[in-house]
């Protein structure tokens, strides 16, 4: 097993842990304060690997190829720290394994990836156990019906925006790393995802409520900035040595750690039907992570 196949490994384990601690943070200090947290930390500590590429910004194309990118993190992160506040984390999460095929078809229409008829059955399975996994069950389905009640959970349509998003997020931020650098692909984005973030709190005269929040979670808070920091990098470094298609499948299987987390440190009760629907939908994830890996 090589360096990258491990990166891919940290990847998973990391995404999956810091979506978990990022749904605790956006219920509790709030969506931007979170986002900026973590965008400044990513900022700072990267910066001092960072410096030596920041001329390649200077090129025109670079420059808005990476504005652009950190567009679309701004908008997933605003979508998926919205499910994260209105949902359970463990259909959130549930929801967020469509962005592993997503993102394969990504690879194979712009990198000339394959992905043969055994990927393309088991991401139609995933999608199936995704469907019966976000619908609630109600006790009546005429009752339900006539009163307007919704099958659907909460926060289902935040993850679906938020999810298609990433999916771009996850090809262009590879795309770049070739292009520019692996650190900068990531640092960049995150540079102005904190500009921002921290621009709002300071508008809505926020600031002394989000630091003293900072102050008083900065041990989880930090542990939060660094699983995630850390994702994003060895995505990032992984994405310019291996297939992307291999990557994407052992790497955006992260729903596998947040929704156990989830189900047995949050107690976050399935139903049978969502139950089976998320163990297919997992076990199809990970199939098709074992098959790409061949």
């Amino acid at each position: 097993m090589n360096t990258y196949i491990i990166l891919a490994f940290v990847a998973m384990v990391l995404w999956g842990l810091s979506d978990f601690l990022m749904q605790f943070f956006v219920r509790k200090i709030g969506r931007i304060a979170t986002l900026a947290w973590v965008g400044v930390f990513g900022t700072v500590v990267l910066f001092p690997f960072v410096k030596n590429d920041l001329g390649v910004i200077l090129n025109i194309n670079n420059f808005y190829y990476l504005f652009f990118l950190a567009l679309l993190h701004i908008l997933s992160a605003l979508l998926l720290f919205s499910a994260f506040k209105y949902g359970k984390l463990s259909v959130v999460e549930t929801v967020m394994v469509v962005e592993m095929p997503l993102t394969l078809f990504l690879g194979i229409l712009f990198f000339q990836e394959k992905l043969t008829l055994q990927q393309s059955l088991l991401a139609g399975l995933v999608f199936c156990g995704i469907l019966l996994a976000t619908l609630k069950a109600p006790q009546s389905k005429f009752v339900t019906f006539f009163t307007g009640k919704t099958w659907i959970e909460k926060g289902v349509f935040f993850s679906i925006g938020a999810v298609l998003v990433i999916s771009l997020i996850n090809f262009f931020t590879a795309d770049n790393a070739r292009i520019t650098s692996p650190l900068l692909a990531i640092w960049f984005p995150w540079t102005i995802l904190a500009f921002s973030s921290l621009s709002f709190i300071l508008l809505k005269k926020d600031h002394g409520r989000s630091f003293l929040n900072l102050k008083k979670n900065f041990p989880i808070v930090l542990l939060m900035c660094i699983a995630n920091c850390t994702a994003w990098v060895s995505f990032s470094y992984a994405s310019t040595k291996m297939n992307f298609a291999v990557l994407s499948a052992i790497a955006l299987a992260y729903p596998i750690i947040a929704i156990f987390l989830g189900i047995f440190v949050n107690k976050e009760k399935f139903s049978r039907l969502q139950m089976f629907g998320a163990f297919t939908a997992l076990l199809g994830s990970i199939i098709i992570g074992l098959i790409s890996l061949n």
